[in-house]
Order: structure tokens, then sequence, then C-alpha cells
């Protein structure tokens, strides 16, 4: 990355100052000494005084000249961090201490935002609005176009070389690009499985698949419930998010959840060029995997909606899961008992990804930063610690690491083989969140037993209706 020369005559005399070259209350050379022994414009010597000052490290006197100020209290990054589990604030914690106590110019604070408390787009909608955003904040993947379409978050493409871009599996990368311009760097990968309850498998003779090339068809999958309710007193077969079921207040997952098996059978949400929903999030397709999906609740009872989670470790004999319910039992020792199988699958097999990820504020006035802390928590040494909590890394150098010790377990294998063989990227379009929100009311009605046809004709209609409104996102 080509430095400016403002920020270069910066850092030198960040470097001078902290060195003692220039000593509290010292004064500096004079703007006209600096263009001359430095061989840069005046508006350069400027704009690097002006950063420095507002830093901190300076104080300008009318009259007077410029001195070094005499106790400079760190400027502070602000960071919204939204974890996924309330244990993910001991990791950013430990993050923010560690680079805290390093010798940083600056330092980090972490506010915790809950979407199950108050909705992240809310906080940060009244955050922007107000001129009080923070410098860096984490989003989900799928939402980063509409933050980046209202310009609240910038490119980090200005701070990205590809050196540090091929670190990343492509995955991520993908993921984090809107309209050309890498926004969002994503610090988990997620996927969608099931987990199963090895001892009861085992004591009524099921034998789970242990490869996605193995893995069951939509009908096998069906067969398997029937079994199980048949075989045991067990009421739902399925668990659905670890037993929290299906609500409004699960976020991205009730969307998330759906979107591999619309996928599967061939189904989407929008166009290629996602301007329409009608035709292709109630088409034939579409359809028909809400209609499959559906079953699953009403009539069958295979699953459930309300919220049943006190079932999950302990008593169940299927659970559709992200990754970090798994990671999670393991992590604390609540079973070894849980193992995990593949995504049943259709005319096609097709897997979610996606998580949350970094992005660097537009209203920061401190961008360097900033991507000095990104840079900084993508180390190899804070993503293996992340990995502890994720279990899927989003480095490439950590996948070949546990392939070469061996690390790779075959539950994590299926996990990685979805991630690299049959994942599908979410609609990248500034409409999503919109979007979401009325998939996800059509899909708890469907499940409640609600014609599928009508409800996604709808639906259909209404994020057509929201594109129209905002003239398609055209820039």
């Amino acid at each position: 990355m080509k430095i400016p020369k403002y920020l270069k005559i910066q850092e030198d005399f960040i470097r001078d100052i902290e060195n003692g070259v220039y000593r509290p209350g010292e004064i500096i050379p004079s703007d006209n000494e600096l263009m001359k022994s430095l061989k840069v414009s005046k508006s350069t010597i400027t704009q690097a005084l002006k950063s420095l000052s507002d830093k901190g490290y300076i104080t300008r006197q009318q009259g007077r000249g410029t001195f070094v100020a005499e106790q400079r209290r760190k400027p502070a990054i602000n960071v919204f961090i939204c974890p996924t589990e309330r244990r993910e604030e001991i990791f950013w914690n430990e993050i923010k201490d560690a680079f805290n106590q390093g010798t940083h110019s600056f330092e980090v604070k972490i506010s915790f935002i809950y979407n199950d408390l108050v909705p992240l787009r809310d906080t940060l909608l009244k955050a922007f609005a107000g001129g009080m955003a923070p410098d860096i904040l984490s989003l989900d993947g799928p939402d980063v176009p509409y933050w980046a379409y209202m310009n609240s978050i910038r490119p980090l493409d200005d701070f990205v070389n590809e050196e540090f871009k091929n670190r990343f599996i492509p995955h991520i990368l993908k993921q984090g690009t809107y309209q050309g311009k890498l926004y969002h760097l994503g610090y988990n990968e997620s996927t969608l499985c099931i987990l199963y309850n090895k001892k009861l498998f085992e004591k009524i003779g099921i034998v789970p698949p242990s490869s996605i090339e193995q893995a069951w068809s939509w009908e096998e999958f069906l067969s398997i419930c029937q079994f199980i309710k048949r075989k045991t007193s067990i009421r739902y077969p399925l668990l659905m998010d670890s037993g929290r079921g299906l609500s409004m207040t699960s976020g991205e997952w009730v969307t998330y959840s759906a979107f591999p098996f619309i996928t599967q059978n061939n189904g989407s949400f929008f166009n290629d060029a996602c301007t329409q929903a009608t035709g292709y999030l109630n088409s034939k397709e579409t359809v028909e995997a809400l209609e499959w999906l559906g079953k699953l609740f009403t009539p069958y009872e295979y699953t459930h909606i309300l919220d049943i989670h006190e079932q999950f470790p302990n008593d169940f004999a299927m659970s559709f899961s992200l990754p970090n319910a798994f990671f999670d039992t393991i992590n604390n020792n609540e079973s070894d008992n849980i193992g995990i199988i593949p995504l049943p699958k259709h005319i096609r097999s097709a897997s979610p990804h996606g998580g949350w990820g970094l992005c660097m504020s537009k209203q920061t006035q401190y961008p360097y930063e900033c991507w000095e802390f990104i840079s900084y928590f993508f180390s190899i040494e804070n993503q293996l610690k992340l990995n502890k909590y994720t279990g899927i890394p989003v480095l490439k150098i950590l996948y070949e690491a546990f392939n070469n010790f061996n690390l790779v377990s075959n539950n994590t294998n299926i996990l990685f083989s979805q991630l690299h063989n049959s994942a599908v990227t979410r609609p990248i379009t500034p409409a999503y969140p919109a979007f979401s929100r009325l998939f996800s009311t059509a899909y708890i009605n469907i499940a409640k037993g609600g014609n599928a046809q009508a409800l996604l004709d709808d639906a259909a209609d209404q994020v057509d209706e929201h594109l129209r409104r905002h003239n398609y996102f055209s820039q």
C-alpha cells in the first residue's frame, strides 16, 4: 500500500515523540522549516500536524508555535461487537486487553450489542444518524451491502493488499464484497449441519452418513425421522436450532436455515441482478422446498416452532444446528455423545456459509488506527484463539495446519467438506435485511400450516415493492 506523505510525516513524529527525540512541552520546527527540510507542500504539513493535534500528540498555539503535548491521553477506537453467544465476550475482552497492553498510540474500547435485546440495526441507525457511530463494527455478512449502500461503512481496499487478502478462504472475500469493493472481513465462517445422539443411534440401529457424498436424500431423512418417532419416546426427532425453534427474534437463522433447501431444489430468492423477487421467491421450485420444510413442523411434527432448548444436548435424537452448538458442547465438556451428519440433499447438494466480520465506519476519524487493530485481530495467533469458539477457521493457513497435524476429526471434516464443495453465498443486495424479515415471516407461517404458495406470493410482492421504493438500489 502506498502511504500518503502526510501519514509518513505523522508516523515519523509519533515515533520521535515516543522515543524522546521531542520531549513534552518542547517546540517543534515551524511549518516553513518542515516544508523545506521534508521537501513537501504546505497542505501536506498542515494535514500531518492537524492529525497529530487531533490525536493529542501536539498543541498548536497562535503566534507561538507548535509544541509537544505535556500529557497525552491516548485516543480511543470504539468497536461495536455483536457476539453470537454470550461467552464470546471473554474472547473479545482478552483481545482488547492484550492490544491495549502493547505500545500502540491508541486504545480500543468494545461495546457488546445483542440482537435479542436491542437489534443491532436499530442501534447502528441511531448511532450513525447522531454522528456517534463506532469506529469499527461487526456485521453479519448479508447485511454488508445495505450499510455500504447507506454510505455508512468505508471500503477496506485502501488498506488491504493482495497478500493480505490471499490469507482468507475465498468465501470470506466473496461475502464481504459489494460492487467490486471489499467492505467486510469475516472472522467466523459457518455452515449448517445435523447433530445426532451417538448412543441413541447405535441403540436403535441407525447408521449415519459419514460424508457429504453419503448424505441422506430428503425422502430418506423423512424416513429416519419417522423411524425415530416410532422407536423412541422423543416427541421431536429433530430439534430446530438446538431446540430454540423458529421465531422472529432468531434473527437471520430463519432465512439461513431454509436457504440451502431452496437451493437444493434449484429455487432462488431473486433474479441474478437482485432486482426482482416475483417469479423466483414464489417459483415452483422455491414453493416446493418450503412445503417440504413446512411439513417437518405441520403435520408431521418431526420438529418444532416453540423454544424447548432445555432438551439439548442431553435429551435429543437429532438437531438442526450451527456448528458452534457442537463446539460449545465439546469445549464445555458437556457431552462426548454428539456427532455431525451432513445436510440432507435433493436435486443437488447445497449448504449455506457466511458469518460475522469486521467493517470500518465511514465516520471514523482514525482509519489507519482502525486498520492497525483489524490487522492485529486477524493474526494467526488471535485466529487460533477464536477458532476454539467457532471451530471453523477463516485463514487458509489454519486449514492447512489442521490437516497436516491430523487435527481434523470426521465431524469437522464434514463441516469443511460442505464449505469447500457445496457452499452457496446468500444474495448480495442492500435489500437483503428487509427481504430476510419478510421471508422469515412467511416461513414461520408455513411452518404453522399456512399455504406456501400464497404466503410466498405475498412476500415476493412486498420485496418487489421495497425494491421499487428504493429505485432498485441503483447508485
